[in-house]
């Protein structure tokens, strides 16, 4: 990764290379233009965005797998660029995820105005995903029934998926940046991840607005909470580091979170206690 990082940190060219041969790995292009923006500002960064956007611009005129992938593509580079602005003017990741989380919400809205049709083709995609995973519960057991997903759903999925493969190319972005000039930084940034008290009753309430909204807003409710969720794993890494519990108790958290879904909860509400309790600021006091 360090060698990846110093290529496009050589130039424009090696940095459109990386970003051209970068589309064709999860989130190396994206990353790569976040990189360029972070390091040299919004100039280099708008050349790279531009070059990066070519894969998606070619498959939406040429391709016969439909437009809603590179659509959802160049939204995400253009995310990653604007988000990359702000963190390299604010130096406050709180500021730079809760505007994610709003852009990639009004980019699903306008997306689902402008170019209805796709939505409409991935709400079909769905809804036959979600009948087949029904069709192949076990005979004889009880089985819920799925609810049929909707335009709403649709959409909250697309914001849900940009404001996820955005911010996960920021942080490889800012790594590797850390990595090359400041080595160390990235990661005492991230553990002083820390939302002010509006953003955090924002994003509980638009959270729990959507969670009694019903299954059709539920990936809503995911996206509205993920600032919070972000800011609970950004406690558990200040808690690991320090007391040096050792790095397997982060593996174990990421498995929880992936493989326990009441997990994703327990850290969200341990991020809008710490609003009001600054749990790693007792915890430095008390060490």
């Amino acid at each position: 990764m360090r060698a990846l990082a110093e290529f496009i940190m050589r130039g424009r060219l090696q940095a459109s290379v990386a970003a051209l041969i970068g589309s064709w790995f999860p989130l190396i292009s994206p990353a790569t233009v976040a990189l360029v923006t972070l390091r040299r500002g919004a100039s280099d960064g708008t050349v790279i965005l531009l070059v990066a956007m070519l894969p998606a611009l070619l498959a939406l005129f040429a391709s016969d797998l439909g437009p809603l992938m590179s659509l959802v593509t160049m939204l995400s580079l253009l995310l990653v660029f604007g988000v990359a602005l702000i963190l390299r003017r604010s130096i406050s990741w709180a500021a730079a995820i809760m505007a994610m989380v709003a852009l990639s919400s009004a980019a699903s809205l306008l997306l689902g105005q402008v170019v209805p049709a796709p939505v409409e083709s991935l709400v079909e995609v769905l809804g036959d995903l979600f009948k087949e995973i029904q069709a192949q519960a076990p005979e004889g057991e009880p089985q819920a029934q799925l609810p049929v997903p909707g335009e709403r759903f649709a959409l909250g999925l697309i914001a849900y998926v940009l404001a996820l493969s955005s911010i996960a190319s920021l942080i490889l972005a800012r790594w590797w940046q850390s990595m090359l000039y400041n080595p160390g930084g990235f990661g005492e940034e991230f553990r002083q991840l820390r939302l002010n008290r509006s953003s955090v009753i924002i994003s509980f309430v638009a959270a729990l607005y959507c969670f009694s909204q019903g299954s059709d807003y539920a990936i809503w409710a995911s996206l509205f909470g993920f600032p919070l969720l972000l800011q609970g794993i950004a406690i558990v890494h200040f808690v690991v580091k320090q007391r040096q519990m050792g790095v397997q108790w982060l593996v174990l958290m990421y498995l929880a979170l992936l493989f326990a879904s009441p997990v994703a909860l327990v850290l969200t509400l341990l991020a809008v206690l710490d609003s009001w309790i600054d749990f790693r600021g007792r915890l430095s006091q008390s060490s």
